[in-house]
């Protein structure tokens, strides 16, 4: 029997060192689990990973995540991030299926419902992944969500915006805004809360476990090493999302 709504979770740039060690004197590892074992995480449908799992792709950070969700009691979605190695993440997570030339990006249906997840993890949407989607998207009638690693827009991040945007914005939003049934977009790498919207779109920026960019100015600052993340609850012609910022440093 189909779920009435699905409860979903997304988890965004955890940023995890060499197993447990610190990353810029933050204890990643801990917000990782402060995300992953909070409250509001109970009775997911699915858990999202949306990029930048590792700080810098090293193995031993694709294992401590891999050791943790092992365990997992509902299905988990990955997607590489800018400082995620495609390469090495596939021996630590099962991909099958999922990396096309070089490339990790699939559909993911769940009770009736698909999903869609593409690699933006060179700072771009690649042409075969827009003309896939767009064949994918077409073959089905309702509604669908979208999950990629950077924003397919500006978001109003005076720091991001200027340096680590989309490099390819004009030519993914070009696809993105044809396809009706896609209505909301989910996506990370930002380190900040935000909804921008896009034409019919509405784009969610999921913040950080690692920590938080202030997005009002123009340099890096750190806003906060609190971790926060994620929960979407998708039904028909429904659709609800919030997200928990721990109050724990």
């Amino acid at each position: 029997m189909e779920k009435q709504v699905l409860k979903i979770g997304q988890i965004s740039d955890t940023h995890i060192g060499d197993g447990a060690s610190l990353v810029q004197d933050i204890d990643v590892c801990k917000n990782f689990l402060t995300a992953y074992n909070s409250p509001t995480m109970k009775d997911l449908d699915l858990l999202v990973i949306s990029g930048d799992l590792a700080d810098n792709a090293t193995p031993g950070a694709y294992s401590y995540i891999a050791d943790i969700i092992k365990d997992c009691k509902v299905p988990v979605c990955i997607i590489p991030g800018n400082h995620d190695n495609l390469e090495i993440m596939g021996k630590y997570f099962d991909l099958n299926g999922k990396i096309h030339n070089g490339k990790c990006y699939y559909r993911y249906d769940i009770d009736g419902r698909s999903i869609f997840f593409l690699d933006s993890a060179d700072g771009t949407v690649s042409s075969e992944q827009l003309s896939w989607l767009e064949q994918e998207t077409s073959k089905i009638d309702d509604e669908v969500l979208l999950f990629l690693h950077h924003p397919p827009c500006l978001c109003g991040h005076k720091f991001m915006d200027l340096r680590y945007s989309m490099k390819n914005i004009v030519e993914v939003q070009a696809t993105l805004l044809k396809i009706k049934n896609l209505k909301h977009i989910f996506v990370g790498h930002y380190h900040s809360e935000m909804t921008v919207q896009l034409e019919d779109k509405t784009v969610y920026v999921t913040p950080s476990t690692q920590m938080q960019i202030n997005p009002n100015i123009s340099v890096f600052s750190l806003s906060s090493a609190a971790p926060a993340w994620r929960v979407i609850e998708w039904g028909e012609n429904f659709m609800e999302t919030r997200v928990y910022f721990s109050n724990t440093p």
